[in-house]
């Protein structure tokens, strides 16, 4: 993660007024579990410096607005919360954010959008920042889409002077003036986790990976039936991330590990059968535990001699190093 911290404070230190941008509108469309994408380039007026200093302000900062990034940890299906300064690292090729960025650089030299029409329902947007060599791309999810043919009963009003006026907003598009990530290099900048998976098709990927980790899981002989695991998880996000997590952990690659487990299962009445070679009959009613079992996410607190599970630990000393209890 070093290396990752340095390019972090060599952005930190760019001198982002000198940045040129670029405004890209990016529409989506899914068929048969497939998206392709289209990058519209759009021309700005007055947009410019509100762009690069929501991009410091992204790195950097802002006082009482938000945190600079001061931390970052690698991106993972189990990753919970951010902490207020860090941020999470991930691999650009591991993301769709890869194929819209080449979108971009294949319409770089394109002529600008001037139907209106072309935006409607744009799925989100991303401003190019570049100077000299380096290049930044930042995402921003649109919320709800854009939609240029909806027509609504509300109105907008602007208070000036002492009496309302209406604003007329046919021709008005929101922008949330926050970056949810931001590509620089190979690597992907996260801010906003929940925007940055529902972007970038997050779902879709850890099925792909269910599919692989089944099949691992089958050929180390830890359960019955690849058929009843992989309905069993369905398409259940969070049934999804937790066995991809077996895939950082790769625990059931270690046979004593696996032994232990079992002991502890038959230790604690854990309901979570073998068949007659000893493999995990999975099902429905014991996905969950399995997942978390296989994980090591089952714990006895400290304190409250408590049995809790967690998705999200921190290993604060090596087991060799706590007293018993």
């Amino acid at each position: 993660m070093e290396d990752k911290i340095h390019i972090l404070n060599q952005i930190k230190d760019f001198n982002f007024g000198a940045f040129n941008c670029r405004l890209w509108v990016i529409k989506k469309n899914s068929k048969g579990g497939q998206n392709s994408y289209r990058a519209l380039n759009a021309d700005v007026e007055g947009l410019s410096q509100d762009f690069k200093t929501t991009l410091k302000r992204f790195f950097t900062g802002e006082e009482h607005v938000v945190e600079p990034i001061n931390g970052l940890s690698p991106y993972s299906a189990l990753t919970t919360e951010l902490d207020e300064d860090r941020a999470l690292v991930h691999g650009l090729e591991d993301t769709d954010f890869a194929s819209i960025i080449t979108k971009i650089r294949d319409g770089a030299d394109s002529d600008a959008v001037t139907d209106i029409q072309s935006f409607h329902n744009a799925w989100a947007l991303v401003i190019e920042f570049f100077h000299d060599q380096d290049r930044l791309y930042a995402f921003s999810k649109v919320k709800g889409g854009w939609n240029l043919r909806k027509s609504s009963s509300a109105k907008n009003w602007v208070f000036q002077q002492g009496h309302f006026k209406k604003v007329e907003a046919d021709k008005i598009f929101t922008f949330r003036n926050a970056i949810d990530f931001v590509a620089y290099g190979n690597d992907v900048f996260i801010r906003n986790k929940a925007n940055y998976e529902l972007g970038l098709n997050i779902r879709e990927g850890l099925e792909a990976k269910r599919d692989e980790l089944v099949l691992a899981l089958e050929e180390n002989g830890i359960i019955a039936s690849v058929d009843d695991l992989k309905v069993a998880i369905g398409t259940n996000k969070t049934l999804l991330r937790r066995l991809v997590a077996a895939e950082e952990t790769r625990y059931f690659e270690d046979e004593q590990f696996i032994e232990d487990m079992k002991v502890v299962i038959d230790e604690h009445g854990f309901e979570l059968d073998l068949d007659d070679d000893g493999k995990f009959v999975i099902d429905q009613n014991n996905i969950d535990l399995f997942l978390k079992l296989i994980n090591d996410k089952r714990f006895l607190s400290l304190i409250k001699k408590q049995m809790v599970d967690a998705d999200a630990v921190e290993i604060v000393s090596n087991a060799d190093e706590v007293p018993e209890m």
